[in-house]
């Protein structure tokens, strides 16, 4: 494990010294009265402390369940009071007063430890983490503990509703994970930059369990900003990403790009379409021009390699997972030398059910299933899910364990999806955010959101139409993109929101969607949009910790905007 001292230098932890530590934070805990099947909690962002809590937790046979760092205490004190939370590991001061704030309110809640406590007065009741490691007594191996075992509740983000925790056994999350290792060849080379949450399987299970299994190298970035400059100096083989991450930095390289001399862009471009050629005759196995392998040659040496660099030069595998990812974007990536590995799986899967593999990749899909897990399609298109990886439950809801896994042991994951004619599994919606108009036609939100997002001048967007004649949209800009169109064309405002109120905003917006739904059917366009300047994020609750869009919320909280557009559609001023 490498992460940053305070020096703001790398330093190592090898597996050895992660083996004792591990060793003495379970004595410690087991001197406290940890048993097996206790409920432990870690309130942290990333961090080696994070990994040494939780493998000490599960060594005694506790219950490990994680929190977003990012949740207001009011959700907090609903994942303590349902798991009945004994202990729980607090990162620092500033997440100790937010557990503070509960505290009176969670009854079964007895100790917090503390991984860093500056900035913390003495007198408050807390253990440290650094005197928890002073306990250099051994703790035996639990031999009762058994796959069948309950190895974490992990609560849900709640798109809708309140919280779920789904209950994963040791067996579920390890025959994910050694199959996970298996897709993507992980071995003891490899260094993986950990910077997505912990407390979402996602990062858990492929860029923590996996790459312990394979004897790999996990550093710890500082945080989100730092992520770039981590990366260059950590030089990572292996990175995991979720769609929004990968496009903001795709962005990010074309804006510098475009920034840059005409010779330069008129480089880029022609790497990018040669290379591109050079992947398409490749892959329908045809014969490449003797002048095209020269002149990718010369591109990729000193053009795609450049773009390479930025992620430390010995970057194997992107990762993409918990969305789809713009294929456009996909692809480029691709013919510059880039290896995406695109995935789909959920939480109650410990995740992943399918993903690609080093030798296969289809675009527009998410591969086949992983060894040992069964999908198949049923009703409504509905992606179904069978194998060890699915989960015992969720907690204390058993009418929606019940109403989750059938008689058969097929776990309904709500996604919908077919397989192609190569057994890859392709994503088409989710059934409960399919909108049905007044008329009865069935539109499917994700794809024709995708489609918009693809534009650079549109961040986020969000369909609205269920019940209604036709559908419309809530569209968030990008500042940069708006910004720089609005000083390119001396556009004159007072700010940002009344930028977005100008006729030459609204005209491009509305072109952008024009040209990405062209070839939909009628039923499917955008009839009238209203732009938003507050983006959608997980600090305004819009968001999930995983940058998943709360729907519901973010309908409740534009409800007077969508209603005014179908006002003003009926009107005709639209």
């Amino acid at each position: 494990m490498l992460y940053k001292g305070k020096d703001k230098e790398y330093r190592g932890i090898t597996y050895k010294e992660l083996s004792e530590r591990i060793k003495r934070i379970a004595s410690s805990l087991e001197s406290m009265g940890l048993e097996k099947g206790d409920v432990v909690g870690i309130f942290s962002h990333n961090r080696p402390e994070w990994a040494i809590a939780d493998l000490a937790t599960l060594k005694l046979g506790g219950v490990v369940v994680p929190i977003y760092p990012t949740l207001p205490p009011p959700h907090v004190r609903y994942i303590l009071n349902d798991s009945k939370m004994r202990m729980i590991f607090v990162e620092n001061a500033g997440l100790f007063t937010g557990i503070g704030s509960i505290r009176s309110e969670t009854p079964n809640l007895e100790k917090i430890v503390l991984f860093d406590d500056s900035g913390i007065s003495a007198e408050q009741d807390f253990l440290c983490f650094t005197d928890l490691k002073k306990d250099e007594t051994g703790v035996p191996d639990h031999d009762d503990i058994s796959c069948d075992d309950v190895a974490t509740v992990v609560y849900t983000s709640g798109t809708t509703g309140e919280p779920k925790g789904v209950v994963l056994t040791h067996g579920n999350i390890v025959s994910n994970a050694l199959s996970i290792k298996k897709r993507c060849r992980a071995h003891d080379e490899d260094v993986v930059v950990s910077y997505l949450p912990l407390s979402h399987m996602f990062e858990r299970t492929c860029g923590y369990y996996a790459m312990l299994f394979a004897g790999a190298s996990i550093a710890y970035a500082e945080n989100l900003s730092t992520l770039a400059q981590d990366v260059a100096t950590i030089r990572p083989t292996i990175l995991l990403a979720v769609p929004r991450v990968i496009e903001k930095a795709y962005d990010e390289v074309v804006k510098r790009v475009e920034g840059s001399s005409f010779v330069k862009r008129a480089l880029v471009s022609a790497a990018i379409r040669d290379l591109n050629t050079y992947a398409n005759l490749t892959y329908k196995r045809k014969s490449v021009p003797l002048g095209l392998k020269v002149r990718c040659g010369i591109f990729n040496a000193f053009i795609a390699s450049t773009f390479r660099k930025i992620a430390g030069g010995r970057l194997r595998i992107i990762a993409s997972g918990g969305a789809p990812l713009d294929p456009k974007i996909a692809k480029v990536l691709h013919v510059l030398g880039f290896h995406i590995m695109e995935g789909y799986g959920l939480t109650e899967t410990s995740p992943i059910v399918c993903c690609h593999t080093l030798k296969d990749r289809k675009l527009g899909t998410v591969g086949r299933p992983l060894d040992g897990i069964e999908v198949a399609i049923g009703e409504n298109d509905e992606i179904l899910v069978k194998g060890p990886n699915v989960m015992k439950g969720y907690l204390n809801k058993p009418g929606e364990t019940e109403g989750a896994i059938d008689r058969g042991g097929w776990f309904h994951t709500g996604d919908q999806g077919r397989f192609d004619e190569d057994g890859n599994l392709i994503i088409t919606g989710r059934i409960k955010e399919l909108i049905v108009t007044s008329y009865g036609k069935k539109i499917a939100s994700a794809p024709i959101e995708a489609r918009l997002t693809m534009s650079r001048y549109i961040a986020q967007a969000v369909l609205y139409g269920d019940k209604r004649k036709y559908i419309v949209a809530l569209i968030v800009p990008d500042r940069e993109f708006i910004s720089s169109y609005a000083r390119d064309r001396a556009i004159a405002c007072g700010n940002y929101a009344a930028l977005l109120e100008t006729d030459e905003v609204k005209e491009l917006i509305g072109s952008e969607i024009e040209t990405a739904t062209a070839d939909l059917a009628s039923y499917e366009k955008v009839r009238a949009f209203a732009l938003l300047s507050e983006e959608f994020t997980v600090e305004n609750e819009l968001l999930t910790p995983t940058l998943k869009l709360r729907k519901s919320k973010i309908v409740e909280r534009y409800q007077k905007e969508i209603d005014a557009l179908y006002d003003h559609c009926e009107r005709g001023e639209v």
